[in-house]
């Protein structure tokens, strides 16, 4: 388009040197220079696209993501692409990191697997969501494994992080009564009472496992999709370990915040353990 107009604009002045001026000579030399610049625009200008078209597709090649980007012309579908291109490089971001972001399936795999490769110890901190301790198998195997590794002589350390009102709550009192009795080391540290600073406390982290001296299992939900993580680095096992720590300073024994069980609760408390006495005074359970 651009030669094309070069041409006829150095034909045009060639036409007024020739027609109105009488310059016969000065009319060719214009039409001769014209009809030059416009090949060699031409001649640039299809070099030129031709680089593009290379280009683009070196580029295609080098990067399928954000070529596919620039072909979303819809506003709303490339408001989608950029969310998931957030999305994918946060997770390449963890991966470099030394992360694995895992599924609720993967989670509680992971987390049995690395408990059956325990020798020592499992240090945990948990909410006390009942979701987290009955109805899917997976978790319910999970805790099965704990029971067995902890009769196996393996120390099993729980921090509940609860909030006053969990405290008025018959099911999670039965759900930490349930734990203490299957041998679990049970402590209790009140949300209230806990004050971190720097990233623990953008991330309050009551969602972990600690397995002997590494791997980290953490519960953190990531983009509606991943459950938790897994990670190995040193650097993020030893800062949870300094959570864990701190947590542990400000956890009370069960018996010192718990109120004594309810009728209830004392009946199936007997029923699951037999040879628990009733103490006659109070009609309590005795731990």
């Amino acid at each position: 388009m651009h030669s094309l107009i070069e041409f006829l604009l150095a034909s045009g002045i060639a036409l007024v040197f020739h027609f109105g001026l009488h310059l016969d000579k000065e009319a060719y030399t214009v039409f001769g220079v014209g009809m030059l610049l416009a090949l060699s625009g031409f001649l640039i200008m299809r070099k030129l696209h031709q680089i593009e078209n290379r280009f683009e597709r070196l580029f295609m090649r080098a990067h399928p993501l954000d070529s596919l980007m620039n072909q979303l012309k819809e506003p709303r579908l490339a408001a989608k692409g950029r969310s998931f291109m957030a999305m994918t490089e946060s997770l390449l971001r963890m991966l470099s990191e030394g992360a694995i972001p895992l599924t609720e399936s993967e989670y509680y795999y992971e987390a049995s697997q690395s408990l059956a490769r325990c020798k020592k110890e499992v240090r945990a901190v948990n909410s006390i969501e009942i979701a987290d301790w009955m109805g899917k198998v997976q978790k319910e195997n999970y805790y099965r494994g704990q029971v067995r590794a902890r009769k196996k002589g393996i120390a099993i350390r729980r921090i509940f992080v609860l909030r006053p009102l969990d405290l008025l709550n018959a099911e999670i009192l039965m759900t930490i009564r349930n734990q203490v009795n299957d041998g679990i080391d049970v402590r209790i540290a009140m949300w209230d009472d806990v004050h971190l600073s720097g990233t623990e406390q953008v991330e309050m982290p009551i969602n972990f496992v600690l397995f002997d001296e590494g791997p980290l299992i953490l519960r953190s939900p990531l983009f509606g999709i991943y459950y938790g993580k897994k990670m190995f680095s040193l650097e993020e096992v030893s800062r949870f370990k300094r959570i864990y720590e701190i947590l542990e300073q400000h956890a009370r024994m069960p018996d010192d915040l718990l109120p004594g069980p309810t009728v209830s609760e004392a009946v199936i408390l007997s029923e699951a353990k037999p040879d628990q006495k009733k103490d006659k005074d109070q009609g309590e359970v005795k731990f």
